[in-house]
C-alpha cells in the first residue's frame, strides 16, 4: 500500500513499539534540550517546530518512497538528543541518567528489531533519519552561537556610542 499509514495496518506491537519511542525520544529532547532555553513557553515552541518539520519530512517520506509509520520522527529525535547530550551533558542525576540511557537502549533495541523483521532498507532508512536529527542540531547549535555572537556585538556597540 502506499500513502502514510501511522496505524501500522492495524498491528497493536508495532504501534506501541513507534509510538512508545515517540514518547520516550521526547522525554530525552526535554532533559537535553529545555536546559538551554531561556523560558520554557521558548522551549516549547521551539519543540513543536520541529516536531511539525519531522512529522512533514515523514509523511515526504512516505509519500516519496512508501515507507509506513513514524520511526523517522523518533529516530531523528534520538539524533537530536544524542547530539545534544554529548556536548552539553544534562543534569547528572540518577533519574536523568536512566532516562537518557532507557532512551538510547530503547533505541538501539527498536531498530534491531526492525532490521530484523524488515531487513536493512528499513535500517538504513532509520539511520539515515537518526543522522538527520544529529546534523539538524549542529546546525541549530551553530546558528545559536552565531546569534548569540551578534547579539553580543551589537550590544558592545550601543555600549561604546554615546548617549
Amino acid at each position: 500500500s502506499s500513502g502514510i499509514n501511522a496505524e501500522y495496518g492495524g498491528n497493536i506491537e508495532d504501534m506501541k513499539i513507534n509510538y512508545g519511542m515517540i514518547l520516550m525520544s521526547i522525554c530525552c529532547w526535554s532533559l537535553t534540550v529545555l536546559r538551554v532555553f531561556n523560558s520554557v513557553t521558548n522551549f516549547c515552541w521551539f519543540t513543536l517546530s520541529c516536531l511539525y518539520l519531522l512529522f512533514f519530512v515523514q509523511i515526504g517520506a512516505c509519500l516519496l518512497v512508501h515507507c509506513v509509520g513514524v520511526s523517522g520522527v523518533w529516530c531523528a529525535m534520538v539524533g537530536f538528543a544524542y547530539r545534544m547530550w554529548s556536548i552539553t551533558p544534562p543534569d547528572k542525576s540518577l533519574t536523568n541518567k536512566l532516562l537518557v540511557f532507557a532512551t538510547f537502549a530503547s533505541y538501539i533495541w527498536a531498530n534491531v528489531y526492525y532490521y530484523r523483521l524488515e531487513g536493512t532498507y528499513t535500517t538504513l532508512c532509520h539511520i539515515a533519519a537518526t543522522w538527520l536529527g544529529y546534523e539538524t542540531n549542529f546546525i541549530w547549535i551553530r546558528s545559536q552561537g552565531l546569534r548569540e555572537e551578534k547579539q553580543s556585538q551589537l550590544a558592545e556597540e550601543r555600549a561604546e556610542k554615546p548617549q
